[in-house]
């Protein structure tokens, strides 16, 4: 500490004579490596002087293993120097939580919903501490208040609509409805395609929005394969929407060949087809494969084959 004393950035005494009453300092680092590290980031002695009186303990840190890591990961999302000032000066905090398990996760919750590391660190700018909530409703009232303006309007249209801002499917809904107004009215005109209307199509998104967070392109094929292979009806999809985003080559093409089998041999007589594509590959096997001892085998080797011929051909 008493290095740090000598050298620190010019303060007023009092505020140097606290800081050894607040913290007494066992570690090898150089106290003054973060007084450097600061400095070449563009810091002002000012700022320096804000920062660490408001955490001591960073004398004490290992200044390239735990501070720099955390500069440059806001640095290489776009942060420009003036950016990174305002980010860490205005709540300093920042620089204590994990890199790995707290920054890096919070901030691709908040890029999820503001699409691109720009506006994520416009929110981040004007809001440091939404990176420091574990909860992510706070951000969602970060967004009301703070946020782009098509995001608050995203969020006042997702609360019209009745969800709950306490619940998963809030965050799950404003996700899908974060997204360009062309690309939104492209994927209502691929389920208007198979016959769904405006009304089949909104009422559906309020009793599961992952309807339509899936692409055009993954709307098209599992309706295609569904409606035309299988002979479904589109609007089971209205009430089974969670069937959309399932992987058609992993889970709905390998069951249904499985299924088909089954059918074709009088094995079964009649199929709740969303039923057997949500239970887990475990429940699945157990039902409508280990279930049929005779045909057991066959039945294996036609679903891995289904999903090795899939693989292979993307």
């Amino acid at each position: 500490v008493s290095l740090y004393l000598r050298q620190c950035p010019p303060m007023a005494p009092l505020a140097c004579l606290r800081l050894p009453t607040r913290i007494r300092l066992r570690t090898s680092h150089d106290p003054d490596s973060i007084l450097s590290l600061f400095k070449s980031h563009g810091f002002s002695d000012s700022q320096i002087r804000r920062i660490i009186q408001t955490y001591p303990y960073f004398l004490s840190y290992n200044s390239r293993k735990i501070i720099l890591p955390k500069l440059n990961f806001l640095l290489s999302k776009g942060a420009s120097t003036p950016d990174l000032i305002r980010i860490i000066t205005k709540n300093p905090k920042i620089l204590r939580l994990s890199l790995y398990n707290s920054i890096t996760p919070r901030y691709d919750f908040i890029k999820r919903f503001m699409l691109s590391d720009d506006s994520t660190l416009r929110s981040v700018k004007v809001c440091p501490c939404i990176m420091l909530s574990k909860n992510p409703l706070l951000n969602i009232e970060f967004l009301l208040h703070n946020g782009v303006p098509e995001s608050k309007n995203a969020v006042q249209e997702v609360m019209e609509l009745g969800f709950e801002t306490s619940k998963t499917m809030f965050l799950i809904a404003l996700r899908a409805k974060l997204v360009r107004k062309s690309l939104w009215e492209r994927k209502v005109e691929v389920y208007r395609k198979w016959g769904w209307s405006q009304e089949v199509v909104l009422s559906t998104f309020v009793r599961n929005p992952w309807c339509m967070l899936v692409s055009e392109g993954k709307i098209e094929a599992m309706m295609e394969f569904c409606v035309i292979h299988l002979g479904w009806d589109a609007l089971l999809f209205a009430k089974y929407p969670v069937l959309v985003a399932l992987s058609l080559e992993k889970r709905v093409v390998p069951r249904a060949a499985v299924l088909q089998f089954l059918l074709s041999k009088g094995l079964v007589k009649d199929v709740n087809w969303a039923s057997a594509f949500l239970v887990s590959d475990k429940i699945f096997l157990q039902k409508f494969v280990v279930s049929f001892e005779k045909e057991a085998d066959r039945l294996l080797k036609l679903y891995e084959e289904k999903m090795m011929f899939l693989d292979n051909t993307h």
